[in-house]
């Protein structure tokens, strides 16, 4: 089978796996944002590769050389024609390479350190911790690169009763238990790259709201469906006043309503959840073979296994957290 045959196999899967991820209801938001996660990683990997297989044939072609797989096995000795074919698929991933740096230096600013850290009330939570920042700025997020923290100021908690404050302070908490800051900058790399690319754009947006609900399970089950609920309304409520730019990295209005009504709605079943976690280890599967194929990797039970193990980790990190739920103190 043809390279290009073969890309767009692999682009109809990619999208197909996040379409079915969005478009299926009761699936457990950590299996979706891992699917989505999937998605994005095989979007952002396929044009380079595609491009690399498409100029290394061209090079092969041109020089008059037959090799197996058409040239498009990166780990087999190669003419300057078929190296000068890469060219093309080396140039996307520098870009991807280069957006990628940007977007951990812009996490590795937003770490907290210093006089900020200093002037900070650091709060348990049964997630972990949040630092309270003196502010009257509402805001809310979780963010860093090697130090990931969960930060709330106190303007967005003053208005909250004392419940609805614990929710907050457990949802933020719960983001960076679940390694959800690290996720979105490296999918925020693609999306920089990619974003114009409507396949791209809705994989970022489903990875970005299943994760805020992946938050919202974790809370849920500390502090319980309503009180959550209530502290969401009172957020937007912030959200639609005067204040103009409340609670970023907590959700939008739209957001929130949509959280709002997935609480109020039965939680995820087992049968869709089990269909699209199926569909995304066999997508991931499928990548990690292809790419120990590329690699020229030696075609053995334990190369595959090691593939596939590098892959899943990334590709279905989502699906599970660091550490377990402690009572605050």
């Amino acid at each position: 089978m043809s390279a290009p045959a073969v890309g767009l196999g692999f682009f109809a899967v990619l999208v197909g796996l996040s379409v079915l991820a969005r478009r299926s209801g009761g699936v457990s938001p950590r299996v979706a944002a891992g699917a989505h996660l999937v998605s994005l990683l095989g979007l952002a990997l396929l044009p380079a590769v595609w491009l690399a297989c498409a100029g290394s044939a061209l090079g092969s072609w041109l020089g008059g050389i037959r090799t197996s797989g058409g040239g498009c096995l990166l780990g087999i000795d190669h003419g300057q024609w078929q190296l000068l074919g890469y060219a093309p698929g080396a140039i996307v991933l520098g870009v991807l390479v280069f957006h990628g740096l940007r977007q951990a230096a812009a996490a590795r600013r937003a770490e907290m350190r210093g006089m900020a850290l200093s002037r900070s009330v650091r709060r348990p939570t049964s997630a972990g911790e949040v630092w309270v920042v003196p502010s009257s700025q509402p805001a809310a997020f979780a963010s860093g690169l090697w130090r990931c923290r969960a930060v709330v100021t106190s303007g967005l908690l003053a208005p909250l009763a004392g419940p609805e404050r614990r929710a907050v302070c457990e949802h933020e908490a719960a983001h960076v238990r679940l390694g959800h800051p690290r996720l979105l900058t490296v999918c925020g790399a693609i999306a920089a790259a990619y974003g114009r690319f409507p396949p791209v754009r809705r994989a970022w947006e489903g990875l970005r709201r299943e994760l805020e609900a992946a938050a919202d399970d974790e809370a849920a089950r500390v502090v319980g469906t309503e009180t959550l609920v209530s502290a969401l309304v009172h957020v937007a409520t912030l959200v639609r006043s005067e204040i103009p730019a409340v609670a970023p990295g907590f959700g939008g209005a739209e957001d929130l309503r949509w959280r709002i009504a997935r609480l109020e709605h039965p939680g995820p079943t087992p049968w869709p959840t089990a269909v699209v976690g199926t569909a995304a280890a066999a997508t991931a599967s499928a990548m990690a073979l292809v790419a120990c194929a590329l690699a020229g990797a030696p075609a053995s039970v334990a190369g595959a296994l090691s593939c596939l193990t590098v892959v899943a980790l990334v590709g279905l990190r989502p699906t599970w957290a660091w550490g377990r739920h402690r009572a605050p103190g």
